[in-house]
């Protein structure tokens, strides 16, 4: 338990950083797009001009993307909560993001029909399902297995892992499986942390915004993984008003 306080009091404060920082960007973005506006209605059909304004464009959509990553870390991303349930988002979200998959990863799901409904912003949901199959397939390079599942969890006082911030009743589950490599113990305690990444390439900041949008949504997430064993995410949402 205190190793756990210790870890949230971390999190909280690298949480406050990340959203102070994201805001100065946001701040000083706006003003980059705002000169690029005033360039093209002052100078219009101007090729050369053209020439020299979408690359910057192009990198000012990449640091928008990167801030609002900064965003859910922080927890200021829930823009436009719902109620919605798990099984219809996995499915509506598979057919969206389910071609970014290597042909040789096949993808299995188990959707329970009646899981509890949930109250959460559906883009932002999105980022986490896209976040979590881009690193399962990361782990597993090649040909293996991802699994996708929902269902209802009653979760109790004594239940196994339970944070203390996290109030017992009624939760939907929604858990992402995969064969791939697995972690090992000290890069499990770390993968929340911004920038921390086991990729050749990459920023990091994905599982940091997972952690931060299931937070924001009064949520937890739980990560079991063992070396060259696979690694098991599962998502808990408090349900409305008990079972849908």
């Amino acid at each position: 338990m205190e190793s756990q306080r210790e870890q949230a009091q971390m999190m909280e404060a690298i949480s406050t950083l990340a959203g102070g920082i994201a805001h100065r960007f946001n701040n000083d973005l706006h003003i980059i797009t705002g000169y690029i506006d005033l360039l093209k209605m002052n100078l219009p059909d101007n090729e050369k001009i053209d020439k020299y304004i979408e690359p910057v464009r192009a990198s000012v959509c990449r640091m928008s993307h990167l801030t609002n990553q900064f965003l859910a870390f922080a927890r200021e991303g829930k823009y436009q909560p719902k109620v919605l349930s798990l099984t219809d988002f996995v499915a509506e979200s598979l057919l969206l993001i389910q071609h970014s998959i290597n042909q040789g990863i096949h993808i299995e799901t188990d959707l329970t029909i009646d899981v509890s409904h949930v109250e959460a912003d559906f883009t932002q949901m999105q980022m986490v399902l896209s976040a979590l199959l881009d690193n399962a397939q990361e782990a597993i390079k090649a040909k293996g297995l991802i699994q996708i599942s929902t269902r209802n969890e009653d979760i109790g006082e004594d239940f196994a892992g339970r944070p203390a911030g996290l109030e017992p009743g009624c939760y939907a589950c929604l858990t992402i499986k995969d064969n791939g490599k697995g972690m090992d113990e000290e890069t499990k305690d770390r993968i929340f942390e911004p920038f921390f990444t086991t990729k050749i390439q990459g920023c990091g900041l994905g599982m940091a915004a997972v952690y931060g949008i299931v937070k924001n949504h009064d949520g937890w997430i739980r990560v079991d993984s063992e070396l060259w064993k696979g690694t098991a995410v599962r998502i808990y949402l408090p349900s409305i008003n008990g079972r849908a």
